[in-house]
């Protein structure tokens, strides 16, 4: 393939074309929590599949529907592109446009940004891949690789591709590689590849009065807090207890422990990374760490625990008061661990430290869980990736382990193909209001593609 020459055209077509394909992405809900447009979004993504020449199909699951597809150029070598077609609910306030309605914004700092739900998570990287190919076409150019497509709805755990997976296996065993099409960069347009993405486990946890105290039934007035325990106490104590005992773990090394080139990757991030334009970007004024090293460190190498909601009792309007001890306590919860660790130990870990913590009567209920992957530093496919990028006259950060959670180990242990991840656009704001993708970012997504499949066309591993 000629890769000037689909650049060339990349730069012809990018507005309104290519730029109006994310729109339209967007202005499709496909929100997994509320089951509104998944059907709709899924047959879309298909449908171009089938127009750029290739085969697709909407694989119906328990969950949400999972599009498969391939685009067969007779190449040796065929990339697997998985993406994430489903988004959050938008009901945040203080949206620049109708997060479903997107429009282009001149950002303070960024520039012209696409704002809308899915900009960043993840309809941009869809876009960009079937904008490169379009290209392509239209520049009379072959593809030097075949491309494989799996896009599903992850918001709610990656279900369907779990139930997919095993159906499809045989037919994905053609894939060489797989590939996360998700936009990341910094806010400078530093392109980030990260080598792995953790594993990631969505719970409940629920206190019940029982043997400990708390009032059995029904609530009871507040005055009984002194010789009555309380659930949302206890629920707060537990909770507290096992963040504990979770950071004692990783400052002792007890746990996953990365290796030494692991390290130095972490040492080389962290020393060229800007801290104060992170914390812009991030909207916060200070790091939980005084260090900023062992700030990246931390949010690379540890296990994330995070208490996502709590509720219990009365929370009221105005001046309204009830005044009880709740008769239930619960609370959602989030954890992502490392690369190679097994979900299932987790569990049995934290309902261990729980026990041992004399909480044991915590009810843990796990929605859904799935267990991370990496591809080694020296893998052929990651030197072809950072090639692709350099050719573009990127520095690419190079992220050991991103905290990013993902079912990874799919492809790497089920499939047992390596894996990378990115697209040089920044991208931020997932799950909040004012959702973007910087527009300078998608351009440089599309040429950074036409070089990767070039250069992934020729590996021999």
């Amino acid at each position: 393939m000629d890769v000037n020459r689909v650049v060339a055209q990349i730069e012809r077509d990018f507005e309104p074309s290519h730029v109006g394909r994310l729109l339209d992405h967007i202005r499709q809900p496909s929100v997994s929590a509320l089951d509104w447009g998944n059907q709709e979004m899924s047959g879309m993504l298909a449908e171009e599949i089938r127009e750029a020449g290739g085969q697709a199909e909407v694989v119906e699951t328990s969950e949400f529907p999972v599009v498969f597809g391939l685009i067969d150029e007779g190449a040796p070598r065929t990339l697997l592109c998985h993406g994430l077609y489903d988004v959050t609910p938008a009901e945040e306030p203080n949206w620049l446009n109708p997060p479903f309605e997107p429009q282009i914004h001149d950002l303070p700092g960024l520039g012209p940004c696409v704002v809308g739900r899915g900009a960043e998570d993840m309809k941009t990287g869809i876009a960009c891949v079937m904008n490169t190919v379009y290209a392509a076409r239209a520049a009379g150019q072959k593809l030097p690789l075949n491309l494989m497509f799996v896009h599903e709805a992850s918001e709610l755990g990656s279900g369907g591709i779990k139930e997919f997976f095993p159906r499809y296996k045989q037919k994905m065993k053609k894939a060489n590689a797989a590939y996360w099409l998700c936009p990341m960069a910094q806010t400078d347009g530093t392109p980030i590849v990260p080598l792995g993405l953790k594993g990631n486990l969505m719970g409940r946890f629920f206190c019940r009065p029982g043997g400990w105290g708390g009032p059995i039934g029904n609530e009871i007035h507040a005055l009984n807090s002194n010789w009555i325990g309380n659930p949302a106490d206890r629920l707060v104590e537990a909770v507290a207890h096992l963040e504990k005992r979770l950071e004692e773990i990783y400052e002792r090394g007890e746990g996953w422990v990365p290796s030494p080139v692991q390290e130095r990757l972490c040492r080389q991030l962290s020393e060229r990374m800007d801290p104060e334009r992170l914390m812009r970007s991030l909207g916060v004024e200070r790091f939980r760490q005084g260090d900023f090293h062992a700030a990246v460190r931390a949010h690379l190498f540890r296990a994330e625990f995070t208490l996502i909601g709590l509720q219990a009792g009365f929370i009221g309007e105005g001046k309204s008061v009830k005044v009880s001890i709740p008769s239930e306590a619960q609370a959602v919860v989030n954890m992502r661990f490392l690369p190679g660790e097994d979900p299932g130990e987790r569990i049995a870990n934290v309902r261990r430290i729980l026990a041992e913590g004399g909480f044991g009567d915590i009810e843990f209920v796990v929605n859904n869980h799935y267990a991370g992957g990496s591809t080694p530093p020296d893998h052929p496919l990651i030197a072809c990736f950072l090639q692709a990028h350099r050719e573009m006259g990127a520095d690419p950060e190079v992220w050991p382990v991103h905290p990013a959670g993902m079912p990874v180990a799919l492809w790497t242990e089920e499939l047992g193909v390596p894996w990378v991840g990115g697209l040089p656009c920044n991208a931020m704001r997932k799950h909040a209001a004012n959702e973007y993708a910087q527009v300078a970012g998608l351009l440089q997504s599309e040429k950074f593609l036409a070089h990767f499949f070039e250069g992934f066309s020729r590996l021999t591993y």
